[in-house]
């Protein structure tokens, strides 16, 4: 995120008065002492000691307090004791909220008292020191080992990667690669190269274009549609690609709906498009298969027969043209937030002139990143996961994740008191065979290989039946009045497509690890009140609109501002109100 110092920082607002009005303040006093109001001295923010703390150069506590407290935006000029300042930053971020309940997020929020031991205990190393942390590089040696062969490398190769900065970093560096080999092909053959470009699907998280922006290569963006489930049709690559395209983005997992991209059929089209351009030098188009999500889910949920049975058992290293995968650790690798990883299959996709060896630490180190010092904590959590969990602790975890997602998503389409009133936009409660659904939801835990493979979230709207019936009740309604209870759930636009498809806007459920079934059951219940609520406001409102003088337009324009205005704190209609319409439509393309 960017953040700007604006007159907002540079001038906040303050229960302390400014150094001159309480001069002047103290100049009209008869005592230069501040007396406390009979009756209201239970109501001060600050602890009686801490207004009266004195230190060391200051004039009066008054002074002190005023250019530690006031102004929140500049360092102060005498610190506090560190107890204290303790107090006041956590009482302070108390008012976060609940990370359990922020289902917007794919983001891990639990750590064990055992975890934590170890990240205290590690806290202070520097992941780029090799020669001073010899045991921690060691540690990111077996990781990299690990996801290889999650990632179905063969043993005849030779994969070689990196510990990233989350996701995004490693997105950049699968891309750079891919770029520059795509570089030495056409300098090869003496063509231009100053023309590159790269595919992925409108669906894709805005990390992925923002390589394409920061590294100058043009950026073309494949719209989906509700036919291709919202995410890259394959078939949709003939107009996309040509020479100089460097490579494709394959998401595993969308951050919209879930999806798995289809890296087979991505393949195949991309070798009957060289076929039919035999004298283009860039043959063997790359795919770098963005695994943020489904990195760890995919291979830990879904065994090589249910996704040969979908249509996707060569999904990583075993396919010939994925030459890379990232993911992210800290969403389904169950690590604290800020780290990722990006794998090449092997040792010669990745060119010499991208790697530096520097020897400046006391060894010899080659890296290769956009980062140079970066916390080791999160490496050793991630080891220590792999080790405690192992492979068949992640299976189950996951398995739970999933089966609850799945029951989320019938019970909105099977609610007596919601009848008909939500379609589901993802796809992992569906059957295979039929995309048909079960009539009892243990089916989906006893018989889980019959159903759609893809990240466990559920994304959901109002359907075309709710709408007809009910056309003044704006969805992102149901978004605002959850927050009141403590849900944070986005609702958000689709990604652009070509059936108008972008127009509609979608809820969204991330079921993480902590999302038990008691608690998407609360979920369900209060959901069912909002709408309860917003059909009998409606209809109260709806009664007081035949009164009005104006013409049926203008009656559903007040309903819907009524409604709005029955979700929303803030007053305003989103049409006059940019910040609301913001608000209550925002795009997550960039959710973590």
């Amino acid at each position: 995120m960017l953040y700007k110092h604006t007159n907002n920082q540079k001038n906040p607002r303050t229960l302390y008065p400014k150094k001159e009005e309480q001069e002047e303040r103290i100049a009209a006093q008869t005592t230069q002492t501040r007396k406390s109001i009979v009756g209201l001295e239970d109501v001060k923010l600050l602890s009686s000691q801490l207004q009266e703390m004195s230190y060391p150069g200051a004039t009066t506590t008054l002074e002190q307090s005023q250019t530690t407290l006031a102004n929140s935006y500049v360092i102060p000029r005498h610190g506090l004791p560190e107890d204290v300042a303790y107090n006041l930053v956590h009482n302070e971020l108390n008012l976060d909220g609940n990370p359990h309940l922020n289902l917007a997020s794919f983001v891990n929020t639990t750590t064990t008292d055992i975890a934590n031991k170890l990240i205290n205990e590690n806290i202070n190393k520097n992941l780029a020191d090799n020669d001073e942390y010899p045991q921690l590089i060691e540690l990111t040696q077996r990781c990299i080992s690990m996801l290889a062969q999650l990632w179905k490398c063969s043993p005849d190769l030779e994969p070689i990667g990196c510990a990233t900065t989350g996701s995004s970093e490693a997105i950049m560096l699968g891309g750079l690669a891919m770029k520059k080999k795509w570089e030495h092909r056409m300098q090869d053959a003496g063509k231009d190269i100053s023309k590159p470009n790269i595919i992925m699907s409108s669906a894709c998280q805005v990390a992925l274009e923002k390589f394409a922006r920061y590294f100058e290569v043009e950026c073309r963006l494949v719209p989906v549609s509700k036919k291709s489930h919202y995410m890259l049709d394959p078939k949709s690559l003939w107009d996309y690609v040509d020479e100089n395209t460097i490579g494709c983005f394959v998401i595993l997992g969308t951050t919209y709906t879930g999806h798995l991209e289809n890296v087979e059929k991505v393949a195949d089209v991309l070798t009957e498009i060289e076929n039919q351009n035999p004298t283009w030098s860039n043959k063997d188009i790359p795919i770098h298969v963005d695994g943020a999500s489904g990195g760890f889910i995919v291979p830990l949920s879904f065994h090589t027969d249910h996704m040969k049975q979908y249509g996707l058992q060569r999904w990583g290293f075993n396919h010939p043209r994925v030459v890379s995968i990232n993911t992210s650790s800290h969403k389904f690798g169950l690590t604290t937030p800020g780290l990722g990883w990006v794998l090449w299959k092997d040792d010669s996709y990745l060119s010499n002139e991208l790697r530096f060896r520097l020897k400046y630490l006391g060894g010899i180190e080659e890296t290769f990143g956009l980062n140079f010092s970066r916390p080791g904590f999160q490496v050793v959590h991630q080891y220590f996961n792999f080790v405690s969990m192992g492979l068949n602790g992640y299976k189950a975890l996951f398995k739970k994740s999933i089966f609850v997602s799945r029951v989320f998503a019938h019970s909105l389409l099977t609610s007596k008191k919601m009848p008909g009133y939500f379609d589901i936009v993802s796809s992992t409660h569906e059957r295979i065979s039929d995309g048909g659904i079960p009539d009892y939801v243990s089916d989906y835990w006893d018989n889980t290989q019959d159903y759609k493979p893809g990240i466990p979230l559920v994304a959901f709207k109002l359907s075309d039946e709710f709408h007809e019936n009910f056309p003044e009740i704006p969805q992102a309604m149901i978004s605002s009045m959850l927050r009141s209870r403590g849900w944070i759930i986005p609702n958000y636009p689709l990604p652009k497509s070509t059936d108008d498809s972008d127009q509609c806007e979608v809820l969204r459920v991330v079921f993480r690890s902590e999302m038990k079934l008691d608690l998407a059951q609360m979920l369900l219940i209060d959901i069912e009140g909002i709408i309860t609520k917003l059909l009998y406001s409606y209809t109260k409102v709806s009664k007081e609109a035949q009164h009005m003088q104006a013409t049926p337009e203008s009656r559903r324009s007040f309903i819907y501002e009524m409604l709005l205005a029955l979700a929303s704190p803030e007053e305003g209609d989103t049409e006059t109100n940019p910040e609301l319409k913001e608000r209550t439509s925002r795009n997550y393309r960039g959710t973590c």
